[in-house]
């Protein structure tokens, strides 16, 4: 494949693989697909078939017959990849986050430091858009293997922001294919109020003509969520994420005392509120001089223009002190039981 039509694939591939029809996603990787040399015909369907993860070629029974595999060729290709993906020499980075806690700027300013694209490492994907198009959106953000492989082995190193919690299983993961774990955390109750906000701002730009299940999948709140008092709100907002807060910063704490995973911490209210260099430099020294320098970083931190445009919200601690009482209580009540075996003083 010459160097222009490879460059004409991945324009192509960007255009096309987010859209969210996936029947029109198929006719166009098709009509492509048949325009393709027959000689670069097999590459070009697997570039579409990782580009959009429900792709498969439009193909007569005997040309799938023989492209089948049997489950020898099967483990041996995974072998290889695995084997490539775990030595491959480059810079990975997984931002595990507590959502609010400015992990977007965080990721987003490690990824114009060091260079690195995005990754979602929830589903294989060409395009960090792609996935989400396909309504993968309330899904748990577990690592998925393939993905791991895929962005594991793309030359350069990836910069992944997840939602995710920690559990003996991802810590192995993150061992095998060289990860290196960044965890930011907020106080719980200003992470509520600043979701709230989120929401509500979310609703407002979206179209009002949306079908009610696309509505639904983007946060599984109700479509009166925007004229709902700020007490039901927030209600809500605990009922579906206080126990995973609990979880994210418990889960997280727990893998790192039993020595399966040494994360980089970062607080919002004692970090990122405060000096920015000093937290530049310490986290340069996390990932290596050699890799990042920690005034580039300190540049970038020093970037508010790029924060604003990356969901930074206020930007301030202390939102959540003038929560009702009643749901400040069923936060409380949330972590009561877990009191005694770890200490939350800087999420409550």
């Amino acid at each position: 494949m010459t160097p222009e039509t490879l460059t004409l694939l991945q324009t192509f591939i960007k255009a096309i693989s987010s859209a969210s029809d996936l029947s029109w996603v198929k006719a166009k990787f098709d009509e492509f697909l048949l325009k393709t040399d027959p000689q670069d015909a097999l590459f070009v369907a697997g570039a579409f078939a990782l580009a959009n993860p429900f792709y498969l070629p439009t193909m007569e029974a005997q040309s799938a017959e023989r492209l089948k595999i049997g489950f020898s060729e099967f483990a041996a290709t995974i072998l290889r990849a695995k084997l490539t993906a775990s030595r491959a020499h480059q810079t990975n980075i997984l931002v595990a986050c507590s959502p609010k806690s400015a992990s977007t700027f965080i990721s987003g300013s490690l990824r114009r430091s060091l260079n690195l694209p995005d990754a979602k490492l929830m589903a294989p994907s060409l395009h960090a858009q792609t996935i989400y198009s396909m309504g993968i959106t309330l899904r748990e953000q577990e690592t998925d293997e393939l993905a791991l492989i895929q962005h594991g082995t793309n030359g350069i190193g990836y910069v992944a922001q997840h939602h995710v919690r920690c559990t003996p299983y991802l810590c192995r993961q993150l061992d095998l294919y060289k990860i290196r774990p960044i965890v930011t955390y907020r106080n719980v109750f200003d992470s509520i109020r600043s979701l709230d906000d989120m929401i509500l701002s979310q609703r407002m730009k979206q179209d009002v003509d949306r079908p009610v299940e696309q509505v639904y999948f983007a946060d599984s709140l109700p479509l009166k969520y925007p004229d709902l008092d700020e007490e039901t709100r927030l209600g809500m907002l605990v009922e579906r994420y206080g126990a995973w807060y609990l979880h994210f910063y418990l889960s997280w704490k727990r893998c790192e005392a039993m020595g399966l995973v040494k994360p980089f911490w970062i607080s919002y209210e004692r970090d990122f509120l405060g000096d920015k260099e000093v937290l530049a430099r310490r986290l340069a020294a996390f990932l290596g001089e050699d890799i990042v320098s920690g005034d580039t970083l300190a540049t970038c931190f020093s970037d508010m223009d790029s924060a604003k445009k990356e969901r930074l919200n206020k930007g301030v601690a202390g939102r959540g002190s003038q929560m009702p009482d009643s749901i400040r209580a069923r936060v409380l009540a949330a972590f009561e039981p877990y009191f005694d075996e770890a200490d939350f003083s800087e999420i409550l």
